[in-house]
């Protein structure tokens, strides 16, 4: 998928721009003796001239392997990220008045097929299905405190076979749900089967926006792990408070099965992560040329407002979060683990977007 070389002395500009004519990515290692760097440069400037992925890495600096391997990551994540078949159950919610990605791009860059599925097929694999009661069982075992009735679970269990079928017979690689749908017609939400699916490797995301679906991918893709979909609720100076009801059960220390916030009535799940570890925060443009990325680290996941959704995590973040307000790309952002800056950055350039680091 790439090439690394090692520019071992000055004097090689043509052989680099030689290599960077097979139209693979290429990461040049550079040192800083005989001259390394300098042909680094010269070969660097005329390979991006002609529109070659490339990049130098500098030997003798802190972190040279690890900014290799993220790199890999995003032009990994670059071939991966084509030709995924997406499920959207319902449509998208109305509120997404600016969320809705250009159907065209979506084609042209990504080459995604975007599957349209009416919510009464869920609604009819709902009716038909019992609850997994082994499947009950393990949830329940493992929830710190539990303030909902079995009848409730086994309404959102039900609602995760039913996603989990659709998912089998469509082939879906992805999907979000219009969920809100759920609570008048079933009495029942779809916060904690969107978190199970997700603990199954299956990137699901709700209200069906699309655009976030897509970071969500983006960022399993590079962080290998489930990534968190959540609404802004909070801009500080140096922190950003993120908050849904449903997030991987795989992705917390400890998970609490409340009613879900803005209903009152089905499960929503509260989150717990305590290790306070790096995260990345993506979100992309609606005509996906852009994609915003926050790198930070989180400071709490205790619940700290009553009036907002049952997961609630602070991220510290450094850079300038002034920006979220004054050129706002919309509501939902996408919380992957890890520092995945790099491999975003490396992601973009192999796609032609736009990469705007905060």
């Amino acid at each position: 998928d790439a090439v690394i070389a090692l520019a071992l002395t000055g004097g090689i500009e043509e052989m680099l721009l030689g290599v960077g004519e097979a139209g693979k990515p290429l990461i040049i290692v550079a040192h800083d003796r005989l001259n390394s760097l300098a042909a680094s440069l010269e070969a660097l400037s005329k390979l991006r001239e002609m529109g070659n992925p490339s990049w130098i890495i500098e030997a003798w600096t802190p972190g040279a392997r690890k900014r290799i391997e993220s790199i890999l990551k995003g032009i990994e994540a670059a071939s991966r990220f084509s030709g995924l078949k997406v499920g959207l159950i319902g449509g998208m919610s109305p509120w997404l008045v600016y969320s809705r990605p250009d159907l065209n791009s979506l084609k042209e860059l990504f080459n995604i097929e975007l599957v349209e599925i009416d919510m009464d097929e869920l609604y009819s694999k709902f009716k038909s299905l019992k609850v997994d009661r082994d499947l009950m069982d393990k949830v329940l075992r493992n929830a710190k405190r539990v303030e909902v009735s079995e009848d409730d679970l086994g309404k959102a269990l039900r609602v995760y076979q039913a996603l989990k079928e659709i998912v089998n017979e469509h082939r879906l690689d992805a999907l979000t749900i219009k969920c809100f749908d759920l609570i008048g017609d079933l009495g029942t939400t779809a916060c904690l089967a969107l978190s199970l699916l997700q603990d199954d490797g299956i990137v699901a995301g709700c209200e069906g926006d699309v655009l976030g679906l897509l970071s969500m991918i983006l960022g399993k893709l590079l962080s290998g792990s489930p990534t968190f979909i959540a609404n802004i609720s909070e801009i500080s100076e140096d922190y950003i408070s993120l908050t849904h009801c449903a997030i991987a059960l795989s992705m917390v220390d400890e998970y609490h099965l409340l009613t879900h916030f803005e209903s009152g009535i089905g499960v929503g799940v509260s989150g717990r992560i305590y290790d306070g570890g790096r995260v990345t925060l993506l979100r992309f443009r609606p005509d996906l040329r852009k994609l915003r990325v926050i790198r930070g680290m989180i400071l709490d996941s205790n619940p700290f407002k009553a009036l907002a959704c049952r997961t609630q995590l602070k991220i510290r973040v450094k850079g300038d979060l002034g920006k979220i307000l004054e050129d706002p790309l919309g509501n939902h952002h996408v919380m992957a683990l890890g520092d995945l800056v790099d491999a975003v950055k490396s992601f973009c350039m192999l796609k032609g977007i736009e990469v705007e680091v905060l």
